[in-house]
């Protein structure tokens, strides 16, 4: 059941429960862990706009949709080689073959229907993955809010 998933840290081993900040060109890698007695297949990541604006002291600067679509476009022109680079970069374990490389843009990894493929996790086992963004060259500075879904359905 991906209610048995659990995020955490892969440099320090502790369970994720709250926001995680990502800076521009450092990537984070999570280990994604099945507590659960059943196997885990068909198993995806997508991302979706995020529920968690940031705390009082240090509010969003826009609203979790755009900074959705703000993340996806720089995908998009990073993809289609409009753009050095600027998006969301995942790395994603695979069942076979090499890791799947992945910007973030509207045919992969925007919503559950496009999901990128991850490797199936068998009870109690784990698996890595590395999130890095990448703001675009004429973007100085920016926070973005948007959170990382792992599911199976389609």
């Amino acid at each position: 059941m991906l209610e048995d998933l659990t995020f955490e840290l892969t440099s320090t081993g502790e369970t994720i429960y709250d926001p995680e900040t990502i800076t521009s060109v450092t990537p984070l890698n999570f280990t994604v862990r099945n507590l659960g007695i059943e196997d885990l297949t068909d198993l995806g990541i997508f991302v979706v706009p995020s529920t968690t604006v940031g705390d009082v002291d240090f509010p969003a600067d826009f609203p979790p949709e755009t900074d959705y679509q703000d993340l996806i476009r720089w995908g998009e022109e990073s993809e289609e080689g409009v753009a050095v680079s600027g998006g969301l970069l995942l790395t994603v374990p695979q069942n076979t073959g090499p890791n799947l490389v992945n910007y973030v843009t509207r045919q992969a990894g925007s919503t559950l229907a496009n999901k990128l493929p991850m490797k199936d996790l068998p009870a109690n086992s784990s698996l890595d993955l590395v999130v890095a963004i990448e703001t675009p060259p004429a973007v100085t500075a920016r926070r973005v809010y948007i959170s990382l879904r792992i599911d199976t359905d389609v």
